[in-house]
């Protein structure tokens, strides 16, 4: 798909709607099926990934593709997860911490990129999971990097398992409207 086209030629009669892809994405945190996630389709997340807002346009988020189990096994050693252990293909997210007069923006960043590539994982009919708390340990963040080749100034926050999910997968209920949503005030009802 090529961005730089009008909106407009992006839509197929039959794609789903930002819409559709917010209300059916969720976390897999169960395993996958071993189907391959075609190239072309993580390329696809990727992009969708890339093209996030970021602070001051600094554009600080790079992902490495792990385009199948020969390269994701080494992480999933180091990163016990179910999903991790079992998906066809990941993405990690990384950021490359450039700050801009003192403000640092790689968080916020990180997480508009992540949003975007979960939902264009789920648009394109797979499952994923936000995989970061496993990095969130030092040892296991520094022999990640290490694997996967990331420079020493650069934070790895997670890796996304992608994949088409072996079953259902178990769904969170979400508070209802009422309860997170005022109009107006904080407490404020329509």
């Amino acid at each position: 798909m090529e961005w730089a086209a009008p909106l407009e030629t992006h839509f197929k009669e039959d794609a789903m709607t930002v819409f559709e892809a917010i209300e059916l994405r969720y976390s897999h945190k169960e395993t996958f099926l071993p189907d391959a996630v075609p190239l072309e389709h993580l390329e696809q997340i990727a992009k969708a990934g890339i093209t996030a807002p970021s602070g001051v346009n600094r554009q600080t988020v790079r992902l490495i593709i792990l385009p199948d189990r020969k390269s994701i096994d080494p992480i999933s050693e180091i990163t016990p997860h179910p999903s991790l252990r079992t998906t066809p293909g990941a993405i990690a997210i990384l950021s490359d911490g450039i700050a801009y007069d003192g403000m640092d923006f790689t968080k916020e960043d990180y997480s508009a990129a992540m949003e975007n590539i979960l939902l264009a994982a789920t648009a394109l009919g797979y499952g994923s999971l936000w995989l970061d708390y496993p990095f969130i340990d030092s040892e296991r963040q520094a022999a990640a990097k290490k694997l996967l080749g990331i420079p020493e100034n650069h934070r790895l926050w997670a890796v996304v398992p992608i994949g088409k999910p072996d079953g259902s997968g178990s769904r969170r209920e979400k508070l209802p409207y009422e309860a997170r949503v005022s109009y107006g005030y904080y407490g404020g009802v329509r």
